[in-house]
């Protein structure tokens, strides 16, 4: 029995709540015992109830501890009733992640934690000393860690010089096969009136992070350089959309830039297909599930080095640009006047996402890491 334990499953939480679910699905599906402990699912009742029957289809067990009135009880009947062999923890700030770290110190439970970036140097950065408050508050939660999976290399050299152990690094994992529909129309129907104006994309949070305020730089300037797409932020707000939307009237984007809000599921998935480009600078980024996505659709994508996809750019999967306004600029144009550059680029990328993102190996190469923690160093 795999236990995973993560915070929330909030589609608007971002990449670690769909490489959750995705997971333990993919698990599931090839034949491991899963069960998946959260604080909350998702919210709105239409989308818990997909996710709960979604769930159920796989086979994959699921507790949410909402409202629970003595949590850290509740959290060690669960791992009583459930008698996991391992436990996954997703992040690491979060409450629930160290009460059930030290349940399973108790129990003699061996657990790993999917790190999704927040060790690596600039996460860590970002309100640096309340994180170090915590990390020597709680020394257990990663000392008694029988695996630390970091998302790249630059997290995982990382984690060994501070931590004075080693790092695997664990990308996440895609399901091309989701990917592989044409557009349909129902994005531009249910989310841009209709338009057949032809757009660049960025889907994710609405967060300082994303780097949104350096893309609409580069959009305006891209746009002088006689560029004719709009650009279609598409992405739950995380604080930071209205100083996004008076940037925007201030570069006069006001008629070329939508924000459309969260989505989801097909109707997410028809965006990307829809999209000429796929467009990411951000501050920093751990892996780029959402650039992952894109290029499982085939769409060209365009970002920096500050998106850490190891290999992909080498690779030719993705096109890196300096983060620069100008530069962003430059390449966005560049890109676009040549479609048949932009289409072998997205077909580079998607089959990149399918030859090292494969859920099947991944999986697999979990379940080596889950034995080794099982049965000791």
């Amino acid at each position: 029995m795999i236990l995973h334990v993560i915070d929330n499953l909030r589609p608007e939480s971002g990449g670690p709540t769909t490489v959750v679910i995705e997971l333990a699905c993919q698990q599931a599906r090839l034949g491991r015992r899963v069960h998946v402990l959260c604080v909350e699912g998702p919210r709105q009742p239409e989308l818990h109830q997909k996710l709960v029957k979604r769930f159920g289809e796989a086979g994959v067990g699921f507790t949410e501890l909402r409202g629970s009135d003595n949590r850290r009880a509740q959290i060690a009947r669960e791992v009583d009733l459930r008698k996991p062999q391992v436990i996954h923890l997703h992040s690491l700030w979060e409450s629930i992640l160290r009460e059930t770290s030290g349940i399973a110190r108790r129990r003699a439970v061996p657990y790993v934690i999917s790190t999704h970036g927040v060790l690596h140097p600039y996460a860590l950065s970002q309100k640096r000393w309340k994180k170090w408050v915590y990390l020597k508050l709680f020394p257990g939660l990663v000392g008694g860690a029988t695996a630390l999976l970091a998302l790249n290399r630059e997290e995982a050299n990382h984690i060994s010089a501070k931590f004075a152990r080693p790092a695997t690094v664990l990308a996440n994992g895609i399901d091309v096969a989701d990917h592989l529909d044409p557009e349909s129309g129902e994005f531009r129907r249910t989310l841009l009136s209709g338009s057949t104006q032809p757009f660049i994309l960025f889907v994710g949070r609405i967060h300082p992070i994303k780097g949104l305020d350096g893309l609409l730089r580069s959009f305006a300037m891209a746009i002088k350089m006689g560029l004719e797409h709009d650009l279609v932020v598409v992405g739950p707000d995380d604080g930071a959309l209205p100083d996004l939307r008076e940037l925007a009237s201030q570069l006069g984007l006001r008629e070329r830039v939508r924000f459309t809000g969260g989505v989801f599921g097909p109707v997410k998935a028809d965006a990307y297909a829809s999209c000429a480009l796929f467009v990411h600078r951000p501050r920093f980024e751990g892996f780029g599930m959402t650039v992952v996505e894109a290029m499982a659709s085939a769409r060209p994508v365009l970002t920096t080095k500050e998106c850490k996809l190891d290999g992909a750019a080498e690779s030719g999967a993705v096109l890196q640009a300096a983060d620069d306004d100008q530069r962003f600029a430059e390449a966005i144009v560049g890109i676009l006047r040549n479609p048949g550059q932009a289409q072998a680029l997205g077909e580079r990328g998607r089959r990149w996402a399918r030859e090292n993102l494969d859920w099947r190996a991944l999986v697999e190469r979990l379940d080596r890491i889950y034995e080794g923690q099982i049965d000791g160093p």
